[in-house]
Order: structure tokens, then sequence, then C-alpha cells
């Protein structure tokens, strides 16, 4: 290594360091050592570090447990809780003594209590030497000695692990309100309104200012002051990152503290517009099945047929779509009767249940109903047939004989096709043409007209 390596030289300085904070963190004194006096004048003070013999069959059994309200961010406050448990409790007869020492700032607070009970509350750890770590804080529980009320011998002692933090403290909530009751945890529903909150927990002694800037997907959306929480509604399927950022002045010390968390989480669509196509009639032997539709994602079709008295015939089957939008369950074959099918189409947000039309199972062949149309079909196409040449008869009948003239045409003159063709068009012709005639000349018989024919009687009777 050079000389002049400053990096090398900076690398063994934090290492030392490292090594003394180390060593400095199990640097405890043992209680066992710190034997104490009531003086009138003075109060407690500690006169000596001699140990003090007891008579443990004399003596009672006691036990204390420590806690605390961390973790928390350097320049903020801490509490420290000590209980202390005893076989026999005797209320405001027993008088300890509680010694607190940690090792993040090497402090020592020496207090007393009358009860079973002592805390150490908002505990600033606010030196600049301190680094983000996890630290001991340590008790030791005294009592009275039975041979002299003013010494004071140890009866129990713990420590309970609190940790010092760079960044502001808290947890993030997201939520959404959604009427399924079974929703799956961290995925959410596309469409609907989401709140994301931020509960600090960092306690300071003097009202600060907060900035919340919320994050989706890597774009910030929104900046808030002294509001910790953000509502927004996602309308696209799949992942979505969501990231609250708090910025907290403080005054007091001139800084700035930050705090970040960040969550992904799942979208998915809803289950809706579910519909169950159906036959509402079939024959014994066919097959009957069910063409579920459906919007939404990732869904799972349960489905189940049942008679009118709601009995089961089939049993409830679960399966996920081959395909997105549609469900065809396998064909299965009924007795004759009237069944309903009860569906119920679910995702991770959401569920439907619907029932089908009733389903009517007549006896019959192995064959389709639909076959069983074709011949009524048929027959009363033939019935209109008849009816029609029945009536052409009768109107045939009718007509009255007329002479045509019948002329016959050079062979190369039309074509036989051709021939037939005009044939049958014109006797259609003839037959609506001398309909026609008839009706208007029907009753030409009976009525009296004033024209003059040639040589009639009247114009014979002017000549004479």
């Amino acid at each position: 290594m050079k000389f002049g390596d400053t990096s090398c030289i900076n690398t063994m300085f934090t290492a030392v360091v490292v090594l003394l904070l180390f060593s400095s963190a199990h640097s405890f004194r043992k209680c066992d050592q710190l034997v104490t006096i009531r003086d009138l004048n003075s109060g407690l003070r500690k006169i000596s570090e001699k140990f003090i013999e007891s008579n443990e069959h004399d003596e009672e059994k006691f036990k204390v447990d420590v806690s605390n309200t961390g973790p928390a961010v350097i320049w903020s406050e801490i509490d420290f809780l000590a209980e202390l448990f005893a076989e026999e409790v005797v209320i405001n007869k027993k008088k300890f003594l509680y010694h607190w020492m940690n090792d993040a700032d090497h402090t020592d607070k020496l207090e007393t209590t009358n009860n079973y009970r002592s805390n150490i509350s908002s505990y600033l750890f606010d030196s600049e030497l301190i680094l983000p770590n996890k630290y001991q804080m340590k008790v030791c529980v005294y009592k009275q000695h039975k041979e002299n009320i003013w010494v004071y011998r140890k009866i129990a002692e713990n420590h309970t692990i609190f940790e010092l933090t760079a960044s502001l403290n808290g947890k993030a909530h997201i939520f959404q309100n959604l009427t399924y009751t079974n929703a799956t945890p961290g995925i959410f529903s596309t469409k609907r309104p989401i709140q994301q909150s931020v509960n600090l927990t960092d306690k300071f002694f003097t009202a600060n200012t907060y900035w919340f800037e919320w994050f989706i997907d890597g774009r910030r959306v929104e900046t808030k002051e002294n509001v910790n929480f953000f509502e927004f509604t996602h309308n696209s399927t799949g992942i979505c990152n969501i990231r609250v950022q708090v910025t907290m002045d403080l005054a007091d010390a001139q800084k700035k503290l930050k705090g970040t968390w960040s969550k992904s989480v799942y979208f998915e669509d809803e289950v809706q517009n579910v519909n169950i196509l159906s036959s509402s009639e079939t024959i014994t032997g066919e097959p009957v099945k069910l063409n579920i539709t459906f919007d939404g994602s990732e869904v799972i079709v349960c489905w189940r047929i049942m008679d009118l008295k709601n009995n089961t015939v089939h049993n409830r089957s679960c399966d996920e779509p081959a395909s997105r939008g549609w469900f065809l369950t396998p064909g299965i074959v009924l007795s004759p009767g009237q069944y309903i099918a009860e569906v119920t189409v679910t995702n991770d947000v959401s569920s439907i249940s619907l029932q089908s039309q009733v389903m009517s199972v007549y006896n019959g062949g192995t064959g389709s109903s639909s076959p069983l149309a074709v011949p009524i079909v048929f027959s009363m196409l033939g019935l209109i047939v008849i009816v029609a040449a029945a009536v052409y008869f009768v109107r045939l009948k009718k007509k009255r004989d007329v002479e045509v003239a019948d002329f016959d045409f050079h062979p190369e003159i039309q074509s036989t096709g051709s021939r037939i063709f005009n044939k049958i068009k014109g006797n259609v012709t003839d037959f609506f043409q001398r309909n026609d005639y008839l009706n208007r000349h029907r009753l030409a018989r009976y009525h009296k007209t004033s024209a003059k024919s040639y040589g009639s009687l009247e114009d014979s009777n002017e000549h004479l």
C-alpha cells in the first residue's frame, strides 16, 4: 500500500471505528457491581462496588421485562418500559431502584419508583456521532436490603434491542372497498377507487411540516402537505408499482428527514356480463351443454344442475376456461324432467352467481327434436299446394269457351324450350285476362242499351 493512497487509509479508519463501536456495544457494567446507599443530604449515590451476599432461600423470585417503541429515526424520541413481576405483589409497600444504561450514547440514567413499573419517556438520541444501527438498553432492578434499609441489592436484570434509523419510520397501507369478501390480498380491481395511506410512527417534541409525494409506476402524480393519504383509480390490468416519499423539515436542527415506501400490486378486471346459453327443450339421450359467456380476467367457472325441487342431479364442478370470455360445459345426459343450472364465475376480486332458464327433457328417440319439424313443414306446404290447385280448377270451370286460332309456325322460328315457356306464359296470361273479362261482362246481357245496331227493327220502320 502506498503512503499517499487515501482510499486505503479511509477504509482502515472506517474498520477501526466499526471495531470500536462493536466492542463498546457490549461493555455494560455488571448489575452486581453497583451498590448504592441513600444519603439524606445528597439523595442516591454510589458508595461501593462490592458484592453483597444474600440468602437465596429467603429471597423472592423476580422477573423484569423490558420493551421499547422503536424503530425510531435519529433526532426523534423513543420510550422504554420495564415491568417487574414477582410471586407476591405488594402494592405501594415495595420500593425498587431501576438503573438504565444503553450502548448508543453510553448514558446512564438512575431513577427510583414506588411500584412495579418504570419507564424512560421521550428519550432523545440526537448526537451526530450516533450511526443507524441496532442497540441495547439494559436495566438493573434493585430492592432494599433487609438488614440495612439504606442499602439496595440487585433482584433482576434484562435488556431490549432498539433500532435507530436514518430515515423516517412508519407503515404504508393500501385499501380498496370491494363487495367480494374473499378478495385475494395484494390483488386489486381495476376501475375502482384505491387509497394508499402512510402512518408515521416517529415522535417529535415539536410539530413539523411533512410533504407527501405519490408516484405511480415511477411517474409523480400528486404532492400534498401534511396529508398522509392519496386516492386514485387504475384502469389497466397487470403489475403496478405505488410509491410514496415523505420529507420532513426538522426546524430545531435545521435538517431534512426522509422516508420512502414502495409496493407492487396486481390489478384484475372484475367479472361482469355473465350469460348462460342452453336449449330450453330436448329429448332423452341428447347431451345437455351450457355455453357460459362472461367478461373478466383469470376466472374459475363452477356449475351444477338441479331439478325444480332443488335436488342436485349433477355434482358441482369447477374449471378454468380454456379460452377467454366463454366456457362450454361437458355434455351430460339427463332423465325426463325439468332442470335448472346454477353457475358461479369467480376471480380474485369478484364473483357472480346466476341460474339458467328451465330446461325440459322429454321421452323420445335418440335423435334430435329438430327432424320432427321437417315432416310438419312439408305437410303444410303440400296442403297449401292442394288448396291452390282446387281454387284454380274451380275458376277454370267457370271460363267461357273461346275459339282461338291455331297457327302452325315453322319449326325453325322458335325452339322447343321457348315454345314450352311461351305456352305456359300465355296460359297464365289468358287465365287472368279471361277472369277480368268475365268480371266486367258478367251482367252485360241484362244491361239495356240505347245504342242502335245496324239492321235493327227500328231502322226498318224509319224507312217505311
